[in-house]
């Protein structure tokens, strides 16, 4: 009888040490009604926008995705054939956790590149938002069949993670894109 007891001890003392301690929470002063995209960013609801979708289960090779709707969501055939929803507007929010600075740097101009080529932009500024810097991209006019007719991008470096935020605007949309940009950018917390 001690034999068995001894086994089931040491067992016992095995086990627990194969169990995970819990993770401590590396910013408990964010708001549970965030939505967190690792431990680098968390957003806020925008106003008058509906939650869309976020996607992390791409979170293993660091990236990170989410969007918000404003508007009735329409379903268009876009020129590739495939089924799309476009809302009167949309955000989109884009995190990708970098190994060093400069590759996030190389991957923030392919978004900008990417942008550039489809749609017309103006001209790019730096806005600083709650001691974030970011580059502001509008988008004025869209390239080829763009389900959206303008809207505004916000670029921006956070040690070696590269964030995007886009605004896209469906044609007749009477929202201020800048101006929802910014507000957008207020509710980001790092």
């Amino acid at each position: 009888m001690k034999r068995l007891f001894a086994v089931i001890i040491l067992f016992s003392v095995l086990l627990t040490g194969c169990a995970k301690p819990p993770e401590e929470d590396a910013h408990p002063e964010w708001d549970g009604a965030w939505l967190r995209m690792g431990d680098v960013l968390a957003a806020e609801q925008p106003q008058g926008f509906e939650f869309g979708e976020s996607n992390d289960v791409l979170s293993i090779s660091g990236l990170y995705y989410a969007t918000w709707t404003d508007g009735e969501g329409r379903d268009i055939t876009n020129p590739q054939g495939r089924e799309a929803t476009v809302y009167d507007a949309q955000i989109y929010l884009l995190l990708k956790e970098g190994r060093t600075e400069g590759g996030s740097k190389a991957d923030i101009a392919d978004w900008m590149k990417r942008e550039k080529a489809s749609y017309e932009t103006g001209e790019e500024r730096t806005v600083t938002v709650n001691g974030q810097e970011y580059v502001l991209l509008p988008l004025t006019a869209p390239r080829n069949e763009n389900p959206y007719h303008h809207g505004v991008s916000a670029f921006a470096l956070r040690g070696a993670n590269a964030i995007t935020v886009e605004i896209l605007c469906a044609e007749g949309y009477v929202g201020d894109a800048e101006a929802i940009m910014l507000r957008f950018l207020e509710g980001l917390h790092y």
